[in-house]
């Protein structure tokens, strides 16, 4: 039987981990629909370096919490104006449309809009963007996962992220607020809790009846890597200083490049990418470390990149 699950706790280390257990123990036979909010938090991918995405001072001054997901893909502000989801199935029950489907009935059934999938994962109300979306997959076992704008505070979030120029040029815009739009806005009527409703409801059309939902509260349950989510090492990760950042727009997304270059030698290099494939840079990390920093490195270096997103090792698409 498929099932829906709800997260009371409004914590993101505890959402993410609960979101990773359910991945983890979903049978062959089900579609899991898991909804969760969270208080103020900026969420990153997992090759993504947060002093790149994100104004960290500031989400310390503001009270934002930073969080890195286990899947690719870019940097989201989350907050109670936002309802998370995430379609949890085995890889023989993947079926992107019929889940985009879910979601695109439940917004026009309570805005009278029209939903249209743009780019590789953002969903759109007349070319604003109001849902982005990532992938992930290990061991036949997948999910897919987004954001519903519905009441965001667009001030705060423009406050906290920092995308990348070549981003915001690749789309047109000037601004993050300017590219995105709360499901409010565009109907007054729209709530997270009707939002939820309809999902639910729609969830059960596409898939079949299931039972109740399954409410996880901190009281009674404990997300197995919890401690994981909530370690800094996990969360900003290697970000060593640099004194050059080499930076391109690839067919699969951002690619970011840290050099700390001392007499003309790399000494440390960190890659960093929104791909929304999961890409192992490390040993091409290892490989240049220790190289010549002359005019030829830029485009080995993208070279190499381009070479590796052709063939990844793990591609959570």
């Amino acid at each position: 039987m498929n099932r829906i699950v709800v997260s009371e706790e409004r914590d993101p280390y505890y959402n993410l981990a609960l979101e990773e257990d359910l991945l983890r123990g979903v049978r062959p036979d089900e579609v899991i629909l898991y909804l969760w909010q969270n208080e103020k938090t900026v969420v990153i991918g997992r090759n993504q370096n947060p002093y790149l995405e994100c104004d960290v001072s500031q989400l310390t001054a503001s009270g934002v919490r930073l969080a890195r997901r286990i899947s690719g893909g870019g940097a989201v502000y989350h907050d109670l104006g936002n309802l998370n989801f995430t379609f949890i199935y085995h890889e023989s029950r993947k079926n992107l449309d019929k889940q985009l489907n879910v979601i695109k009935k439940a917004v026009e059934a309570l805005g009278g809009v029209t939903v249209e999938l743009s780019g590789r994962n953002d969903l759109t109300i007349q070319g604003q963007k109001f849902s982005g979306h990532a992938f992930y997959a290990e061991d036949g076992h997948e999910f897919h996962h987004g954001t519903l704008m519905v009441d965001v505070d667009l001030g705060q979030l423009e406050n906290v992220l920092k995308p990348s120029k070549l981003k915001m040029q690749a789309k047109g815009i000037t601004s993050v607020k300017s590219r995105v739009v709360n499901l409010k806005k565009l109907n007054p009527s729209f709530s997270v809790d009707k939002l939820s409703y309809l999902l639910k409801v729609y969830f059960e059309e596409a898939y079949g009846v299931t039972s109740e939902p399954l409410k996880y509260h901190s009281i009674h349950y404990t997300p197995t890597n919890l401690h994981q989510y909530k370690d800094p090492k996990w969360v900003y990760g290697e970000s060593p200083k640099y004194d050059v950042i080499l930076e391109k727009r690839a067919s699969f997304g951002i690619i970011q490049a840290l050099l700390n270059v001392e007499n003309g030698i790399i000494k440390t290099i960190k890659i960093h990418s929104d791909s929304l494939s999961i890409l192992h840079y490390e040993p091409l990390e290892h490989q240049l470390t220790g190289m010549e920093f002359n005019p030829f490195f830029e485009n080995k270096l993208f070279d190499e990149i381009d070479a590796m997103s052709n063939f990844p090792k793990n591609r959570n698409l």
